[in-house]
């Protein structure tokens, strides 16, 4: 098993983490880097890796830092699926809409802006519009807590609760090669245990 990590890794947003095994390539998590304009001109780089190579998507969860760049993968070829709990599916539904509005009313207003100003507008765009994330939920797939799901012959997942938000999950991945069982558990965002309305994050052994 072979991990890159391709975002949130020595800061906290653009979670992005490419997990490799002999049979599988997945995505776990694809969010948006966020606070200021150099990691938002990270968000428009090409991703370090082959979209449609990728086996599946793991998502933990519908905030924008985990979810946020889905239209660019699919954008970018991916079609695969797109596991998620099934709030999460709902709420990242919800999540890509309300921001590729504003993506594309910031657009708009920049190109008003400009054009008044009389200046170059043509390398204004928003990072996704509403086609682009009504094209992910093509690629959503619910499944519920505790569910295991094979990816591969030898490969599974489930999703664990990780107390953080409605349908926020860990994931823990299990890969069987040569004889031996390889376990990873990524833990997204965990929350607090005795959090009104929220159930407390799973104990994993």
């Amino acid at each position: 098993m072979r991990i890159k990590f391709c975002g949130a890794a020595g800061e906290v947003t653009g979670s992005c983490h490419l997990v490799q095994t002999d049979e599988a390539t997945v995505l776990m998590d694809c969010g948006v880097f966020q606070g200021g304009e150099e990691r938002h001109r990270r968000n428009r780089e090409p991703f370090p890796f082959d979209a449609r190579a990728l086996t599946a998507v793991l998502l933990s969860h519908a905030h924008l830092d985990h979810c946020g760049r889905l239209p660019l993968l699919v954008k970018a070829g991916f079609g695969g699926k797109i596991f998620a709990t099934p709030a999460t599916c709902d709420l990242t539904k919800i999540v890509l809409l309300d921001a590729a509005k504003l993506q594309e009313e910031d657009a708009a207003w920049k190109i008003k802006r400009l054009k008044k100003q009389g200046e170059d507008w043509s390398w204004v765009s928003p990072l996704f519009t509403t086609a682009d994330a009504e094209r992910v939920f093509e690629h959503f797939e619910p499944v519920p807590y505790g569910e295991w799901v094979a990816i591969t012959p030898s490969g599974r997942f489930r999703f664990r609760e990780a107390g953080h938000l409605l349908g926020s999950a860990m994931v823990e991945l299990q890969v069987r090669q040569n004889g031996d069982e390889q376990t990873l558990l990524f833990t997204g965002d965990l929350g607090q245990p005795n959090m009104p309305i929220l159930r407390d994050p799973e104990t994993v052994e």
